[in-house]
C-alpha cells in the first residue's frame, strides 16, 4: 500500500505542508494552478536548513476575504475538483470551528485572523491539490510538536499553542506534544490542513519501504532545523494472514465517519439521501434531529464508509443537501462480527417461501441471527401475516440452520 507520512517534529505552517509535499514530487503544475486559481502567486526555490537542503514557498497576494461564505465560494470556484476540493472545504470549515468556540460566536461570523488574507486560503489549496496529485492510498502522521512559550497575537502575548490551534488539536482527537523549542511550530492553518488531510495519527511509524523524502522549509531560523519531514512509503504487508484466529487484529476494521448538520431540508430529501448513501457503498447511515443556531430545527448526519468510497460519498452529501462541508473523522477502528448469508424456507399455510438470514460469529462462536428485511416484508404481503410474526419465525429457523 503506497502511503505519505508526516513527521511534524519542528513545524507544520501551511506553506510548510506545501512545500514538504512539493519536494516529495507533487505535481508543480497542478500545485500552481490552485494557489493561482484562489487569486495569489506562488514561488518555489530551494533553500538549507541545518545543512538540510529543502523547498521553500513563498505564496503572496494584497487581497482578504471576510467571511466563511466568502471563503467557500473561493474554493469552490477554484482548479480543485473531488478529493482535493473536499479536503480543502473541510480544513477550511475546521478553522471556522475553532475560531468560532475560540470568539463564542456562530461560525458564520468567525473572525479569521491568521487566515484572512488569500494566500493562507492559498496554502489550503495548494497543500490538499499536492497531496491529492501523489495519490497515496493512506495518509499517516506522527504526532505534532508545537513548541512552547509565547506567541505575539492580536490580543496580545497568548501561550502556544494559540487558542485556536489548541481547539483544532481537541475537536480533531490529534496527538500533540510540546517542544523541542520555546516558539510557535503549529499555526492554525497547518493543524486544520493536518486534519483535513491525514487519515491516521500514530504514535511511531509503521514498518514500511521508503521510496522518497521531502522537506518543506518554514520563514524562520530556529535552534532546531525549521523543517517538515515527508516520506512516501510502502507499508509492508502484515506478516500474519488475516484468517489466523490467534491474530488479535483479525476482527478489527478502518472505517471513517462523515458527518454534516444541515437544516432546511425535508424528510424526503434525506429518506432519499440515505438511499442513495447505502447504494453507493456506505456501511451505515443515521440521521439525528438538533437545535441548530438561533433555535432552528435541522439534523446531524453521519455515514461510516471505507476511506475508499468516502469522498464519492461526501461529495453526494453536499450535492444533495446544499451544505457547506463535511467533517471527517478519519481511521475510527471498527470490530466486526464473521458474517455469513444462508437461505431458509418457511411453510405457511401449504406454501414455501424463502428468505435470506444473516449469522454473526466472533472466534466460532455464533453471536446473532437476523432476517433479511426485504423478504419478509415480501412474505408478510403475500401470506397475510404481521411482518413481527414472520421476522420471528424466520429468526427461530435461522437460528436452527446455524446451529447444523
Amino acid at each position: 500500500m503506497l502511503a505519505l507520512l508526516f513527521d511534524p517534529n519542528a513545524g507544520a505552517a501551511g506553506d510548510m505542508i506545501m512545500a514538504s509535499l512539493l519536494d516529495l514530487g507533487a505535481d508543480e503544475k497542478r500545485v500552481r494552478k490552485a494557489v493561482e486559481s484562489v487569486g495569489c502567486s506562488l514561488e518555489i526555490a530551494r533553500e538549507e536548513k541545518g545543512h538540510i537542503a529543502a523547498t521553500r514557498v513563498r505564496v503572496s497576494s494584497d487581497r482578504r476575504y471576510h467571511s466563511l461564505e466568502e471563503a467557500v465560494s473561493i474554493l469552490q470556484g477554484s482548479s480543485l475538483e473531488g478529493e482535493a476540493l473536499r479536503r480543502a472545504l473541510a480544513a477550511l470549515d475546521i478553522l471556522a470551528e475553532a475560531e468560532s468556540r475560540v470568539h463564542n460566536i456562530p461560525k458564520s461570523r468567525a473572525h479569521f485572523h491568521e487566515v484572512g488574507a488569500l494566500d493562507a486560503l492559498a496554502d489550503i489549496a495548494g497543500s490538499c491539490e499536492a497531496a491529492s496529485s501523489l495519490e497515496a492510498e493512506v495518509i499517516l502522521s506522527r504526532p505534532l510538536s508545537v513548541g512552547g512559550g509565547y506567541v505575539q497575537s492580536a490580543h496580545g502575548l497568548l501561550p502556544v499553542p494559540g487558542p485556536a490551534a489548541l481547539e483544532i488539536l481537541k475537536a480533531c482527537d490529534i496527538p500533540w506534544m510540546g517542544g523541542p523549542v520555546d516558539d510557535e511550530l503549529l499555526t492554525p492553518t497547518g493543524a486544520a490542513l493536518l486534519a483535513a488531510i491525514v487519515d491516521e495519527f500514530v504514535p511511531r511509524f509503521p514498518l514500511i519501504e521508503v521510496e522518497r523524502v521531502g522537506y518543506g522549509a518554514g520563514s524562520r531560523d530556529l535552534a532546531v532545523p525549521n523543517l517538515l519531514r515527508v516520506l512516501r512509503a510502502r507499508l509492508a504487508p502484515p506478516g500474519r494472514a488475516a484468517g489466523d484466529h490467534d491474530n488479535p487484529d483479525q476482527h478489527k476494521d478502518r472505517v471513517v465517519q462523515l458527518e454534516s448538520n444541515v437544516d432546511d431540508i425535508t424528510g424526503e430529501i434525506l429518506g432519499h439521501l440515505i438511499e442513495q448513501l447505502m447504494q453507493a457503498g456506505a456501511l451505515d447511515v443515521t440521521v439525528s434531529p438538533a437545535v441548530m443556531k438561533k433555535g432552528r430545527s435541522g439534523n446531524i448526519i453521519r455515514v461510516i464508509t471505507s476511506h475508499e468510497d468516502m469522498s464519492n460519498l461526501a461529495g453526494m452529501i453536499v450535492r444533495e443537501t446544499g451544505s457547506l462541508g463535511v467533517r471527517v473523522f478519519p481511521s475510527l477502528h471498527r470490530f466486526v462480527a464473521e458474517r455469513e448469508m444462508k437461505a431458509v424456507e418457511l411453510e405457511i399455510g401449504g406454501e414455501t417461501y424463502k428468505s435470506a438470514v444473516k449469522i454473526s460469529r466472533m472466534d466460532g462462536r455464533l453471536i446473532n441471527v437476523k432476517a433479511e428485511y426485504e423478504d419478509c416484508k415480501g412474505i408478510a404481503e403475500r401470506a397475510g401475516l404481521p411482518l413481527r410474526i414472520v421476522i420471528r419465525k424466520v429468526e427461530e429457523l435461522g437460528w436452527r440452520a446455524a446451529d447444523l
